[in-house]
């Protein structure tokens, strides 16, 4: 069985969120290195929401997560479609002004896919991060 890296029993819900902060602390770390050394390079990282209807939920009981993903999904409208998580990575790319920047996390807001096909790309923006992180 796994543990946690502070010793406590292994908790995959928190093991996730820990690998996405240390998905941040490592982009601003590199930013930082690449800064120093004079590069020019630009590194930033993202998030492409909440999208049920992947193997992320591969271990809960399949009846579970199909209820989730529609509550999530259709009725709360927190979650993203396949198309919508990707979204992120294609602004990314494909933003002039991203290429500019290093160090951002970048996410839409959740539930971006419920303004529909005319606001794909303008829903995405750089997040927040603590100065902590």
């Amino acid at each position: 069985m796994f543990e946690m890296v502070d010793g406590e029993k292994f908790d995959a819900d928190k093991a996730y969120k820990d690998s996405k902060l240390c998905n941040v602390l490592f982009t601003r770390e590199l930013q930082r290195r690449l800064d120093k050394d004079g590069t020019g390079i630009k590194v930033n990282c993202f998030s492409p929401g909440l999208i049920v209807g992947t193997g992320l939920f591969r271990d809960q009981n399949p009846i579970f997560t199909k209820v989730f993903d529609i509550a999530a999904t259709n009725l709360l409208k927190v979650g993203e479609s396949v198309h919508w998580g990707g979204g992120t990575l294609e602004y990314m790319i494909l933003d002039k002004t991203v290429a500019s920047k290093g160090g951002l996390f970048y996410t839409a807001a959740p539930g971006s896919g419920k303004y529909g096909d005319d606001a794909y790309g303008k829903q995405f923006a750089p997040a927040e991060v603590s100065k902590e992180a």
